[in-house]
């Protein structure tokens, strides 16, 4: 009798315990499918709020972009304003160191030769003096060019600007405290026309001409379609010179 009892209480204890792990088995089998979608709506979730993120960032590079590109085009409109302006500054100081003689210059105009009179002896009673170049006959001629409109004269290989000078210590031409010997070429660049036409008026350069004549001091002037310039190479010396402000 207790050995069937015993046997009984063994199925029994079996019995339980298979349908307790059944009951678990089901119990996991029901609750598997609702617990799966779980993941991927997350993974979704950040997927958009990254896609969001990285939309704004794009649209926030884009607008500083725009914003750099406006700035550069003001800058370049600036440059181009500022190099503009330099270069006009840049032309007018070529013009007028070209006008003050500081740089060569080339050009139409006429070449004068005057020298000493190559007369081998002075006739008796006559000065010497009377028989070479003076520093007021090379004024002379400078201020006849200028006034038939000379843009640029040269005596010699000195360049004639506004504090040039022109003088005689002795018997000696000094040109920009620079000794000269004859003969003396006068270059000067203008209207080769005109100022032929200032040289052949017979109301200027009297006393040279005359000197020409009687005493065979060499006079001689030719247009030219290229006359060189050199530039001035002296200094500009101010001691008492100052600005009006």
């Amino acid at each position: 009798m207790r050995a069937k009892l015993s046997g009984r209480s063994r199925a029994l204890s079996w019995l339980l315990v298979a349908l307790t792990f059944g009951l678990l088995l089901s119990l996991q089998l029901n609750s598997s499918p609702s617990q799966l979608p779980a993941a991927p709506v997350d993974g979704r979730d950040r997927a958009e709020e990254t896609i969001y993120r990285l939309e704004e960032e794009q649209q926030s590079l884009k607008a500083r972009i725009g914003g750099l590109r406006q700035e550069l085009a003001a800058y370049q409109q600036e440059t181009a304003a500022a190099t503009g302006l330099l270069e006009e500054l840049s032309a007018e100081l070529d013009r007028q160191k070209k006008m003050a003689g500081l740089v060569p210059a080339k050009g139409p105009g006429m070449i004068v030769k005057l020298d000493d009179s190559h007369r081998q002896a002075i006739p008796a009673g006559e000065h010497p003096s009377a028989y070479i170049v003076h520093e007021y006959d090379l004024r002379d001629i400078v201020n006849l060019l200028w006034m038939a409109g000379a843009e640029g004269i040269a005596v010699n290989k000195e360049r004639v600007v506004g504090t040039t000078s022109i003088y005689c210590v002795g018997s000696t031409v000094m040109v920009n405290d620079t000794r000269l010997s004859p003969p003396y070429i006068v270059r000067a660049i203008g209207n080769p026309f005109r100022l032929e036409d200032y040289f052949r008026n017979p109301s200027y350069l009297i006393e040279v001409k005359e000197k020409a004549r009687l005493n065979r001091l060499i006079f001689q002037y030719n247009r030219s379609a290229d006359v060189e310039l050199p530039a001035y190479q002296g200094s500009f010396a101010l001691r008492l010179a100052r600005t009006g402000q």
